[in-house]
């Protein structure tokens, strides 16, 4: 059984998993038809290669080291060149090397079938807003408390975003390939579009709003629904059903800094404020039924709070990471 030359084991490899140019293709063509033994040796690897197939489990790694690590291990071992006694030896040398090399290639093949084309992932971890660019050109802005981690699947040419917490997608659309965003168990397929996840962990929702374009918002177990610009879609990840809505009015100003409140009262209006920026506001409970109409474009905290205590009289106390808001206001008797 010729399989020493010419690094076969990795033009098998490459063959088996769709990656091989012509030229390789054709050379593991003529490797196959020398002889029988070089049939069943490629029988055997792909076997090994289509029960690899069937682990689905994502994982990540540095696929080019994971690489070269292998190839060292096989070439340190003597897998390649190793001279194997006749099958019918006495001895039990043969089942060994056997072995040896069985496990070798398994898992060359399987890091292979498993990370198809996956380069290094791009995790972004963020504390406070934050805005990024991704590896195919689309940019991000991440609210606090978000983890993003980027792939490319490069056979499946998808680009897939795995998150945690909330983000705005602008994509960089290709008709070629396909993006899409992942959040526990159910998925944002872009088609060319701006869009808005939310996604943390304790909530029982997970809500997708469209800015430009369309997306497919689904799961594996339902076709889910289509957003169009404007659009709204909520999955309830008790019931496990998807619905439309219509999008809040201050949705995206964690992005933009820009908000608009008609006739709110005061309660959410501090509830919004605090979702965004770092400092927190303390509004007096008797204080939260006042209503407010006003719109902020991107004013910091401080000179926001002061038009909110100039609007009702209130006084602005600082302490730490709080600013306290004090006095009666419109508190009811």
């Amino acid at each position: 059984m010729d399989h020493t030359t010419h690094n076969i084991d990795e033009l098998i490899g490459k063959y088996l998993a769709g990656e091989a140019t012509e030229t390789e293709s054709a050379h593991v063509q003529t490797w196959l038809q020398k002889s029988e033994a070089n049939q069943q040796y490629f029988n055997q690897l792909k076997t090994i290669f289509e029960r690899a197939a069937t682990v689905t489990e994502w994982q990540h790694f540095d696929e080019d080291t994971a690489w070269q690590k292998l190839k060292s291990r096989l070439a340190n071992n003597g897998g390649k060149t190793i001279a194997l006694p006749p099958r019918n030896a006495s001895s039990g040398w043969w089942r060994i090397a056997a072995s040896i090399i069985a496990v070798f290639v398994f898992g060359l093949l399987a890091y292979r079938v498993l990370y198809p084309g996956q380069k290094n992932m791009q995790v972004i971890t963020s504390t406070q807003t934050a805005s990024d660019t991704l590896p195919e050109g689309s940019k991000v802005y991440l609210n606090k408390e978000t983890k993003l981690a980027y792939t490319y699947e490069k056979q499946k040419k998808v680009h897939r975003v795995k998150l945690e917490g909330e983000a705005y997608f602008s994509i960089h659309h290709d008709a070629t390939k396909t993006f899409v965003v992942e959040a526990e168990g159910v998925y944002i397929r872009d088609i060319g579009t701006s869009f808005n996840v939310k996604a943390y962990p304790e909530s029982t929702t997970i809500e997708v709003i469209v800015e430009e374009g369309e997306v497919m918002f689904y799961s594996e177990n339902d076709s889910g629904i289509l957003l169009r610009a404007n659009g709204k879609g909520i999955y309830d990840k008790v019931t496990k059903k998807f619905t439309v809505d219509r999008p809040e009015s201050n949705v995206l100003a964690y992005k933009t800094k820009f908000f608009v409140f008609s006739d709110s009262d005061l309660g959410t209006v501090i509830a919004e404020l605090n979702r965004v920026y770092d400092k927190q506001i303390v509004l007096p409970d008797p204080l939260k039924k006042c209503r407010l109409t006003v719109t902020f474009n991107n004013e910091n905290l401080d000179e926001i709070v002061q038009v909110i205590a100039e609007t009702f009289d209130l006084t602005v106390k600082a302490s730490g990471d709080k600013l306290i808001l004090e006095g009666k206001g419109c508190e009811l008797p």
